[in-house]
């Protein structure tokens, strides 16, 4: 008799579970982060660089690299400073990174492609410029549509 109880029992704790675990929305799976002419390695490593930069103009350190950015007029980015917009970017929402041919062999610009918001919406394009010396020479971001995709 006891035994019966607890096979009922468990029984019952198994039924909630199941029936929680489908009630509970589940979140999307994670967007696997399109790479065009750069190893994974190497995206790590921008990625790695540009959040140090962020950390780095938090603090208030004097860095030397461009800070550009820009949208139609009428979209209201065009009222955020390039400063804001650089520290407000968030690397969860990263789709792509594509390393751009050049024939300037002292810069080596690459393109990053932020989407804030739902899909279909606008984007942030962030061309990031590496020097010759492997330092961040420039970045610079446009509001837009999005690229078609």
């Amino acid at each position: 008799m006891l035994r019966r109880l607890i096979l009922a029992l468990a029984l019952c704790v198994s039924v909630a579970q199941a029936a929680a675990a489908q009630q509970a929305p589940s979140a999307p799976p994670p967007r696997a982060l399109q790479l065009r002419g750069i190893g994974a390695a190497e995206a790590d490593a921008l990625i790695r660089t540009l959040r140090e930069l962020q950390s780095r103009l938090r603090r208030g350190d004097q860095l030397t690299f461009e800070l550009l950015s820009g949208a139609l007029a009428s979209y209201p980015m065009t009222r955020v400073p390039p400063r804001e917009a650089f520290l407000a970017l968030s690397f969860d929402d990263l789709l792509s990174i594509e390393r751009v041919a050049t024939s300037n062999r002292l810069w080596q610009p690459h393109r990053f492609v932020f989407t804030p918001n739902p899909p279909g919406q606008l984007v942030w394009d962030v061309e990031v410029v590496i020097g010759i010396n492997g330092n961040v020479e420039r970045v610079e971001m446009t509001y837009r549509p999005p690229p078609p995709f």
